[in-house]
Parts: C-alpha cells; sequence; structure tokens
C-alpha cells in the first residue's frame, strides 16, 4: 500500500451562486480512468479544476400505494405516527458503528453518501485524531481531487442524500444535525463547513440549491494530529424538505479531510401513505462499474504520515 504526503497549500476556488448539484452518487455509471506512477505516488499540479459528471436521472418504478389507513399518535413530545401497515417513519440517526469497513458505496438507512466517504480500517482508526462521538466508529471524507491529482471528473464536495430516490417526493428530509471535525492544527484554529441545501426539481429533473446555506465554524483541535479529539456536534436549523445537502471544507483557502459521526436526519412527510411509499421502493444497489473504477483509482484513508491506499479488498467487502 502506498502512502501520499499532503503537499503544505492547497488553494481551492470558491464556488459561488451555486445552482445545480455538482456531485453524482457513487452509483453513477460514469468511470474516471486512473494515472498512478509505478510506486503508486502521485504528484501535485498548480492548480484544481472542477468539471460536473452528467447529471443522474434515475427511472424509478411507480409504486400504487393502498387506501389511506388510519392513524394512530403515540402521545409525547417529538412523538412520530404509527401506521398500521409499518414503513419508514420518523427521525433517526446515522452513527456508522455497524457499517463495514471501506467506501460508503450503499446507502445507510435510504441514505447515500458521495465519492469520499469511507469507514477507515481498524488499524488506521488506532491512529485517528479523532473519537467517535458514540459508538466505536466514525465517517471519513477525503476530498476526491487530493489522491487524485490530474484527473478529471473529481471534485472536493461531499454529498449527503436520498441519491437515486430523489424524484420521489415521499423521500423528502430534513437534515438536523451532526458531530464534525477537521484536519486543523490548533494555531490555524477553525474549521469552515460551508452546507447548502438542494432539493430535486421535476420540472429539470435534477437537484437544485434551495437558496439555503451557511457557513459552520468548527473550532480546530489542539491535540491535532497527535490524538484526543472530540468531534463538535453542530444543529442545522432550516435544512427542512430536501432530497440532499453538500458540504465544501476549508480551513483557510486549503482542502483538508474531515470526519463526522451521528447524522440526525428525519423524513420530512410522516403520514402512512409516505411511509408506505418508503416501504415499497425497490432497493438500489451500487453499479459495479462504480466498484472497479474505485478499485482502479484506489480508496484512501488518512494518517498521521499522509494519505494511505487501503488494500483494494476493502472495496469489495464492504458491499
Amino acid at each position: 500500500m502506498a502512502t501520499v504526503t499532503l503537499p503544505n497549500r492547497r488553494a481551492v476556488r470558491r464556488q459561488q451562486d451555486l445552482v445545480t448539484s455538482e456531485v453524482a452518487w457513487d452509483n453513477s455509471s460514469s468511470i474516471v480512468s486512473s494515472v498512478v506512477s509505478e510506486n503508486n505516488t502521485v504528484s501535485a499540479l498548480p492548480s484544481l479544476t472542477f468539471s460536473a459528471p452528467s447529471a443522474f436521472t434515475p427511472s424509478l418504478p411507480s409504486a400504487t400505494l393502498p387506501a389511506p389507513p388510519q392513524v394512530s399518535t403515540v402521545e409525547g413530545p417529538g412523538s412520530s405516527p404509527m401506521c398500521p401497515t409499518g414503513g419508514k417513519i420518523g427521525n433517526f440517526t446515522l452513527d456508522f458503528d455497524d457499517t463495514k469497513t471501506g467506501p460508503l458505496f450503499n446507502p445507510s438507512r435510504d441514505v447515500w453518501f458521495s465519492e469520499g466517504f469511507l469507514i477507515a480500517p481498524p488499524s488506521s482508526q488506532t491512529f485517528q485524531s479523532y473519537s467517535p462521538s458514540s459508538g466505536g466508529q466514525l465517517v471519513e471524507f477525503v476530498p476526491p481531487s487530493l489522491p487524485s491529482l490530474g484527473h478529471s471528473g473529481v471534485g472536493d464536495t461531499a454529498e449527503i442524500g436520498v441519491g437515486p430516490n430523489a424524484p420521489n417526493h415521499c423521500f423528502r428530509i430534513d437534515f438536523q444535525g451532526a458531530s464534525l471535525g477537521c484536519a486543523a492544527e490548533g494555531a490555524e484554529q477553525w474549521c469552515e463547513f460551508e452546507i447548502s441545501a438542494y432539493r430535486y426539481n421535476d420540472v429539470l429533473q435534477r437537484e437544485e440549491s434551495i437558496a439555503w446555506s451557511e457557513t459552520k465554524r468548527i473550532p480546530a483541535c489542539p491535540n491535532f494530529p497527535h490524538g484526543n479529539c472530540r468531534l463538535t456536534p453542530v444543529t442545522f436549523d432550516g435544512y427542512t424538505n430536501i432530497t440532499a445537502i453538500l458540504i465544501n471544507l476549508r480551513v483557510g483557502t486549503e482542502l483538508r479531510v474531515w470526519w463526522g459521526d451521528d447524522f440526525k436526519l428525519g423524513w420530512s412527510d410522516n403520514g402512512c401513505d409516505a411511509a408506505a411509499c418508503r416501504a415499497s421502493a425497490v432497493p438500489q444497489p451500487v453499479k459495479r462499474e462504480v466498484i472497479e473504477s474505485a478499485a482502479r483509482r484506489g480508496v484512501w484513508n488518512w494518517t498521521p504520515n499522509g494519505l494511505k491506499r487501503l488494500d483494494d479488498g476493502y472495496i469489495w467487502e464492504s458491499l
């Protein structure tokens, strides 16, 4: 396995007035060629360029819903209706504790993660600077261009959403919060997370910005990269009835790796019709060409000595 030492300075072009989602989900069929030297190291280029992959327009099966059942409600704050037919209702937390090591190809609780998200192997977790906010694992995001310098079609925006279920209105979500941290030393003071809300547009057949975004400034960890760092709980208000959020992380003007845990989400529509709609949706696993592309380019995780390429076995075992 190879280790890539990150350059000290990587300038990032700050994007303004986003109107369409630039990130393709991991089950899109676009393939990026890999160019890696014989010793599995990559050379830095003077600047970054971002190119948007083709829009992902999934074809969803139509579902015939039964007549609306009676709804019984559990009394108490924050309660959700209980439907006789069951279904996916209410708020939930993604803690990644039962997620397999490797890239996050397939959805977790119907939530999809774009390229760059992974669960580090146990050997690397030992050296992680940040501890999970709950349980034993957290998720890591490595901006794809860091280990893939020179590749076209790679970007550094993280996307979390409902993926190919975006055209289906019953899959609208509320994003409520998460615990976050980034690869910034104490002297750098802040991790700036730029977070934007997106919603699927039925007419344009793509996800569009709903003009709701903000920058969350998370204090840098004084002990980074030597360990004993805690993730910072962050609350998000106004991210309701959406299909995805986009996250750009900057420390000054540099790209950095970041970590997260306990992503708190909820379904926007908790009616029994919507719950039955979600329950009847056909699962859409990751496409084989996406897996093969990842195996060619490699999946990388953070270490104190630089980015390290995971053994390809983790790619196949993560399915």
